[in-house]
């Protein structure tokens, strides 16, 4: 292999309850998060009076708790351990996304979701100046109210180096082809930077299923299906031709077989989707992007049939499906890829998709 940089495009952080004493606007300290035990002794973080995620019934999420499962490495929330960890697995630079900071679009009042995204940008940020050169920023916006989103979308890039913005599958009840998203993409566009789509959150399996493990097995793919499916298939690609997108978190091996389904709707019922062109076409322009999990099987066929250039290489530290401190190894020791395909998926994808 050529010696290029490693950069993990879907690593986490964990929020602790310094994040919210620390930042958070003063009017609303009488309302600021706080990590506390349910009727089961689990860790849940407990927002407006209500207990995220939940841990019994339908929805319940993380049996053992949302710390334990989220961070199985102090480095999580201490910036100089996660390097000495990246040091260890071979990472040279990590984007980072949040792990309660993800659920943040479950305030319900705007003016508060403001205040909890612009508290967890600035610790985020914070952690990032333990070394700006290898940990990188994805934001919280407040999506509940959306010239704040936009408002928080310029200050996180302009003035605090943010390499993105994030979006669920489902804003809302609003799919990634909703008109009124389409400020957020010419945001992303007018700032030089792309749009990520993190599974969970889309609220299609979770309600319906009381069993984690089935739960966290179906929800991740379902969200980044949907994600898709309405961003190729519902014109974003088309209105917005600069935009750059990536779909993380649900593995790469159900992306041929989608792409070719989401193709075939187009042929049969070209009337229904207001593109120009098959949704694969916009996927073979290089600005659509997967994330792929490391001991994935069909990563070197998922390169071959879509290209390895369309396959962004993940950890997911430090939850409890990481891979630590081996993640790295099992795509660089694959004897199914080769060299160049290694490159690619590991680092240098990552470096032009994110601007690093």
């Amino acid at each position: 292999m050529n010696n290029t940089r490693v950069i993990d495009a879907d690593g986490h952080v964990f929020e602790p309850e310094s994040v919210w004493e620390t930042h958070l606007d003063p009017k609303y300290q009488d309302r600021r998060p706080r990590l506390v035990r349910d009727n089961r002794g689990t860790t849940r973080y407990m927002l407006e009076g209500r207990l995220i995620p939940q841990g019994e019934g339908m929805g319940a999420w993380a049996p053992e708790g949302i710390f334990e499962a989220t961070t199985h490495r102090d480095g999580g929330f201490d910036p100089k351990l996660r390097l000495v960890d990246m040091d260890t697995e071979g990472i040279d630079v990590a984007v980072l996304y949040g792990s309660f900071g993800l659920a943040l679009w479950q305030a319900q009042d705007p003016a508060f979701a403001t205040a909890l995204c612009r508290a967890y940008n600035d610790w985020l940020t914070e952690y990032c100046s333990a070394d700006p050169t290898r940990l990188k920023g994805i934001p919280a916006l407040p999506f509940q109210d959306l010239p704040r989103a936009l408002d928080e979308g310029k200050r996180v890039v302009r003035d605090l180096d943010m390499v993105g913005i994030n979006l669920l599958s489902n804003m809302q009840g609003r799919g990634a082809h909703h008109p009124s998203l389409d400020p957020v993409y010419a945001l992303a566009c007018d700032l030089g930077v792309p749009i990520t789509f993190h599974a969970g959150g889309g609220q299609f399996v979770e309600p319906r299923l009381d069993n984690y493990a089935i739960s966290h097995t179906m929800a991740f793919p379902f969200d980044i299906m949907y994600g898709l499916a309405c961003l190729l298939c519902g014109g974003v690609m088309e209105r917005f031709p600069d935009l750059r997108v990536a779909f993380l978190e649900a593995g790469c091996g159900f992306f041929p077989y989608f792409l070719e389904r989401l193709d075939e709707h187009f042929e049969k019922r070209r009337g229904e989707m207001p593109i120009p062109r098959k949704p694969s076409e916009y996927v073979e322009q290089g600005r659509v992007l997967v994330s792929c999990e490391p001991d994935e099987g069909s990563i070197a066929f998922v390169a071959e049939s879509v290209g390895a250039d369309k396959i962004l290489y993940a950890s997911d530290y430090p939850h409890w499906d990481c891979e630590f401190p081996d993640s790295v190894h099992k795509i660089r020791d694959r004897p199914d890829l080769d060299d160049a395909s290694k490159d690619q998926i590991l680092g240098d994808n990552a470096a032009a998709f994110f601007g690093i």
